[in-house]
Parts: C-alpha cells; sequence; structure tokens
C-alpha cells in the first residue's frame, strides 16, 4: 500500500510541473494580442503563484518587436493567466 501512494505521489509531481495544454491555451492569448515566434521553454520553477499547479515558461516576441520571457500559470479549477517576467 505504502509503494502504491509513493508511486501515485512520484506521478503527480513529475506530471503536475508543466502542461501542454496549458502553453496550447497561453499561445492563443498572446498571438491575439499580436505576439509572434512563442515558443515553450518547459516547466518555469519560480514564475507562478503558490497557489497554481503548473508553470509553463515561454519566449516570444512583442507587438513592438522585442524579445520577452514569462509563463503560463494555472490550476485546475482555474484559466491560464500569463506572467511576464
Amino acid at each position: 500500500m505504502k509503494k502504491l501512494l509513493l508511486v501515485m505521489l512520484l506521478s503527480a509531481t513529475l506530471f503536475s510541473c508543466s502542461s501542454d495544454n496549458d502553453f496550447a491555451k497561453g499561445e492563443k492569448i498572446l498571438k491575439a494580442q499580436g505576439y509572434t515566434n512563442i515558443k515553450n521553454t518547459g516547466h518555469s520553477f519560480f514564475c507562478c503563484g503558490e497557489g497554481d499547479s503548473f508553470s509553463t515558461g515561454f519566449t516570444a516576441i512583442s507587438p513592438k518587436g522585442d524579445e520577452i520571457k514569462g509563463c503560463f500559470c494555472s490550476s485546475i479549477l482555474k484559466g491560464v493567466t500569463v506572467r511576464f517576467e
């Protein structure tokens, strides 16, 4: 029983770090605002708040032509939030 619980806990930890679905939603938001060349940089450890379960980093080109960095944050009962660094 303890092994099963440990495996479930480790699996949840590994799969809760980053979400491709969040990236797709966040990418759609940024494109609507004129951002281009949006790239997924994987999990972003310190970008989101304590209440967020998922944190997916990105880089993009702003409508003014500047390169920006940020992350898409979300949790189970919350939509995607875009944060810029």
